[in-house]
C-alpha cells in the first residue's frame, strides 16, 4: 500500500474533476486517490465512478462545506502523507514523488511553485511562489512564516502529514474570531500551526502544481467584488491572529501558567463542594 494519498474534495464541478483525477492517477509513484463528494447534484458521481477501482469515491448526500469534505477525506485516507487537491486544480506527474523525497522527520511539509492557468483557454497566466527562495531546498520554518504572515501558500501546492492535518485542520469558527467567510482561514492555519511542531520545511523551485482560474472560484470572484474581497481579508486576519496567540503561548511557555490556573480552579471547585456538603449536613443537624 502506498504511504501517500491525494484527497480531492469536490462539489458540482464534474468537468473539472475529470482532469483533476486524471492528473492524480498519472503520478510517477503509486498513490491512493480519494474523491470526497459532499452533495453534488451534477454528473460528479458518474465521472468518479468512470474511474472504477483506480480511485476511492466517498459520497455524502448533504453538503456541509469544503472543510468538512476535507476532513472526511483526510480521515478516510490511508497514506501517511497527504496532498489536498482542489477539484479545479491539478498536479503534474512528478509532484508527489519529488515532494515525498523531502519529507524527513524534521520537515513540516513540502510545497512547490505553482502555475495559474485559465481554465477555458489553458493559457498560463503567471507563477505563484516563484519569488519565495528562487531555489529548491530545506529552510527554517521562520522563513516560511515571514512569507505566510502576509500571504497564503495554498494547500493545492503542499504535501503534508495526515497526523498534522488532523491536529491543525480547524473546522467551523476559528477560536476568538469575529469575522468569517465561507470557511476561509483553515487553509492558512493548517500550515501555519504545523510550523509550531517542526524546525524546517522544504520548497521545490519548480511549478509542479496548477491552479485553475475561472468564474466561480472564491479568489477570482473576490478580485471582482470589493465586499467579498474585504470579507476574505478579514477572515484571513482572524487566522493570523489565532496563530499569533498560539505562537505567543509557545514562546512564553504560557501552558505552565494555564496549568497553574487549572490546578487553582480544581482546588477551588473541591473547596466549594466541601463547603456545600458541610452546610447541607449542618442543616440536617439543626432540624
Amino acid at each position: 500500500m502506498s504511504n501517500a494519498s491525494i484527497v480531492i474534495p469536490t462539489f458540482n464541478r464534474a468537468p473539472m474533476l475529470q482532469r483533476c483525477i486524471e492528473a492524480a492517477l498519472s503520478q510517477t509513484m503509486p498513490c491512493e486517490v480519494l474523491v470526497c463528494d459532499h452533495g453534488s447534484t451534477d454528473e460528479t458521481p458518474i465521472v468518479a465512478k468512470s474511474f472504477g477501482n483506480r480511485i476511492r469515491y466517498i459520497r455524502r448526500e448533504v453538503d456541509l462545506g469544503i472543510h468538512f469534505a476535507w476532513l472526511d477525506g483526510v480521515i478516510s485516507a490511508q497514506g501517511e502523507f497527504i496532498h489536498l487537491n482542489y477539484d479545479d486544480d491539478y498536479i503534474k506527474p512528478e509532484f508527489m514523488e519529488k515532494c515525498l523525497g523531502f519529507m524527513k522527520p524534521d520537515i513540516a511539509f513540502c510545497f512547490t511553485e505553482t502555475e495559474t492557468e485559465d481554465y477555458q483557454t489553458k493559457e498560463i497566466l503567471g507563477l505563484q511562489f516563484n519569488d519565495f527562495f528562487r531555489k529548491t531546498g530545506v529552510f527554517s520554518v521562520s522563513n516560511f512564516m515571514r512569507y505566510q504572515i502576509n500571504g497564503l501558500v495554498s494547500p493545492g501546492s503542499i504535501l503534508i502529514r495526515k497526523k498534522d492535518l488532523l491536529s491543525h485542520l480547524l473546522i467551523g469558527r476559528i477560536p476568538f474570531a469575529k469575522h468569517e467567510y465561507r470557511g476561509v482561514g483553515p487553509d492558512w492555519l493548517m500550515t501555519a500551526m504545523t510550523t509550531l511542531d517542526y524546525p524546517k520545511f522544504a520548497f521545490i523551485s519548480e511549478p509542479l502544481a496548477v491552479f485553475g482560474s475561472h468564474v466561480g472560484s472564491i479568489t477570482i470572484d473576490a478580485t471582482r467584488d470589493k465586499i467579498k474581497s474585504k470579507a476574505i481579508n478579514l477572515a484571513y486576519a482572524e487566522s493570523r491572529k489565532y496563530y499569533c496567540i498560539m505562537r505567543l503561548v509557545q514562546l512564553l511557555q504560557l501552558e505552565i501558567v494555564a496549568w497553574i490556573l487549572y490546578r487553582i480552579m480544581r482546588r477551588k471547585t473541591r473547596l466549594i463542594k466541601k463547603f456545600k456538603g458541610a452546610y447541607a449536613r449542618l442543616l440536617k443537624l439543626s432540624k
